[in-house]
């Protein structure tokens, strides 16, 4: 059997219920686990774009009952090999996207980390989303930042993409590309209200390490097809070294009041604002990315 591409691993990383390690600095946040704890252990937690479960280990170590959906079971199955199941009290169950609409009963909790950027229609999603969770259930997201670098440079490499006939894999470009009062209307629009949205990843460290980390990739592709081997990574860690982070991150919080709305990342907690009956996902499965 060909080997798996795991294109996005966290498993080394932080749950990002709790932060994050990316610039080179270790983003930690209470967004999430402050509403947790209005979930008891045992309740059903349904992770959407489960990706390389980093999140569903955690829930389970937390002692949640979890189902993992993600588009493809085997990457999925691969993932779960990276983790120690063997003290978990409720073992995961991993889902094909395909079986999402056969799942039984509602979900205390939903999460979807970096989930419905990769959507062509994330409204319908949520909608599909909000009908699967119990009363009283939250979602939890994290979406990027429209208004980012990173953003703005994805955006442009899939438009030149399209026009040069470029193949990408299926769930992997970034198709939305919203401001943070865009993301709150798209969740409005799917019929939930807004809990929580809190920004993170400030702008200084976040626009820094694009400014090295696009260009540093782009020319490391270029070259590689020439079959030139070209150290991007390095780069990156070079130009972006954690104590330079440090700082930028140092200043990032100090001017977040003025600019959280350029910070990189939105950490969305949002509940149904109705109850509506079980609706059914798109027609053709939305790509999903791992997490």
């Amino acid at each position: 059997m060909a080997e798996i591409k795991r294109t996005f691993d966290r498993t080394g990383d932080v749950p990002k219920l709790i932060g994050a390690n990316t610039r080179n600095v270790e983003y930690r946040w209470t967004t999430f686990s402050q509403y947790l704890d209005d979930t008891p252990p045992g309740s059903e937690i349904l992770d959407y774009g489960a990706g390389s479960l980093r999140e569903t280990w955690d829930l389970a170590q937390r002692g949640y009952r979890v189902t993992a959906v993600d588009l493809d079971l085997n990457l999925i199955e691969a993932y779960s090999k990276s983790y120690d199941w063997s003290g978990v009290r409720y073992q995961p169950v991993f889902v094909p996207l395909a079986e999402l609409p056969r799942l039984p009963g509602r979900f205390s909790l939903i999460t979807a980390f970096d989930v419905l950027e990769h959507l062509a229609d994330p409204v319908a999603t949520m909608r599909h989303l909000g009908a699967l969770l119990d009363d009283g259930g939250y979602l939890f997201c994290t979406v990027p930042n429209g208004r980012s670098l990173f953003e703005l440079s994805f955006r442009l490499d899939l438009r030149l993409a399209r026009v040069t006939g470029r193949e990408l894999t299926p769930g992997e470009p970034h198709l939305q590309r919203n401001s943070p009062a865009r993301w709150d209307a798209l969740f409005l629009e799917a019929g939930f209200e807004i809990t929580e949205h809190d920004m993170a990843i400030g702008v200084l460290a976040n626009t820094w390490n694009a400014l090295i980390q696009v260009p540093a990739l782009l020319v490391g592709r270029v070259l590689r097809r020439l079959a030139i081997d070209f150290p991007s990574m390095a780069i990156v860690d070079t130009l972006c070294h954690p104590r330079l982070m440090s700082v930028l991150n140092s200043i990032d919080e100090r001017i977040r009041s003025g600019a959280s709305g350029l910070f990189g990342w939105n950490l969305i907690v949002a509940r149904r604002n109705s109850i509506p009956t079980l609706a059914s996902p798109p027609t053709r499965p939305a790509p999903l990315i791992p997490s």
